[in-house]
């Protein structure tokens, strides 16, 4: 254990204790995907009901358990509340001061309940995860995520909400190592949604009460139909993302492909010997190339009576010789 350290935030102080805890470092991602029994935990990150859906399976394909995190409709709804009373103020006012925060309290309170929820959804995953014994914890890599435009607190809710699903894989990482030595990876997001996890082909996700046909975005229901698999769309979306890391590592090496070999034999070094391309070639030399501009109005030449323009040439000779003395 370290020397204990006061920090302070705002206007609260936290005591900080650093406890030091051993542990025999684990073997690699690829190295473990070799074993069948090994045990992952997906995560699909959404918006809105639930902000995580964790599923562990193993590589061999059997699925374990799942769990639903959090009540995303509700934290969005506060944080939406809370950014359209900034808006209203800021019509009110209509003068922004220069070098000052404008509603300080609404935004310090937006920023503690994105930490406070980020927290708590990052331990939840990790506690599911060391309770069904996974040893890789998976998410989508969304980096590239922009909000649409729309108004403001509408943009800005789907703003802060892309960077909450940020801070909880940065807290899910840290804390499921310091759980025992949990790896964290990311893999491709590309259709993971859109893909069945029983066959690969791709779903119809819809509403209760819809009719199943196309594909509606956030909606809570998934169909294929080539194997007839019926699901939540989210925890389909989750066991792709574990597929997805098996497949990722399964996938054959590619190799460098083999360089063309030449017909043409070289002639040995010592016998002091060069012979050229012509020489070695069976039929006669190339020379119907270098013709060309005597040959008129031939393709890239200027060599004919006539220029494009019908202008007459000049009077210069057409091979040009330079004397050295």
């Amino acid at each position: 254990m370290g020397s204990p350290q006061l920090v302070r935030k705002g206007d609260r102080w936290w005591l900080h204790t650093p406890i030091e805890k051993t542990f025999e470092a684990p073997a690699k991602v690829i190295e473990q995907l070799t074993a069948a029994d090994t045990r992952i935990c997906a995560v699909d990150l959404n918006l809105d009901q639930h902000l995580a859906v964790c599923s562990v399976q193993t590589v061999d394909g059997t699925i374990l358990a799942t769990s639903f995190i959090g009540n995303g409709t509700a934290v969005a709804g506060c944080r939406k509340k809370l950014l359209g009373r900034i808006a209203r103020n800021r019509s009110q006012t209509g003068i922004i001061a220069e070098n000052e925060q404008d509603n300080a309290d609404l935004w310090a309170k937006i920023r503690y309940v994105d930490e406070q929820i980020a927290h708590l959804v990052s331990s939840r995953i990790v506690q599911f995860a060391r309770e069904n014994g996974a040893s890789i914890l998976v998410f989508e890599h969304l980096s590239t995520l922009k909000p649409e435009k729309g108004k403001y607190s509408r943009r800005s809710n789907r703003k802060r909400a892309y960077w909450m699903k940020g801070r909880i894989f940065r807290y899910a990482k840290y804390k499921a190592w310091n759980a025992g030595g949990i790896i964290t990876a990311r893999v491709n997001p590309r259709n993971t949604s859109r893909e069945c996890h029983s066959c690969h082909g791709l779903v119809v996700r819809y509403n209760q009460g819809q009719p199943q046909e196309g594909y509606t975005p956030g909606a809570t229901l998934c169909f294929c139909p080539q194997c007839q698999m019926r699901d939540h769309a989210d925890r389909n979306a989750s066991l792709r993302v574990g597929q997805r890391l098996i497949e990722r590592t399964q996938e054959p090496v590619k190799e460098k492909p083999h360089a063309l070999v030449r017909c043409a034999k070289r002639e040995p070094k010592g016998s002091g010997i060069g012979i050229s391309q012509d020489a070695k070639r069976q039929r006669r030399p190339s020379t119907d190339a270098a013709r060309r501009g005597d040959q008129a109005n031939g393709h890239g030449t200027a060599q004919g009576n006539r220029r494009r323009m019908g202008a007459p040439l000049p009077d210069i000779a057409s091979t040009l010789r330079v004397h050295f003395e």
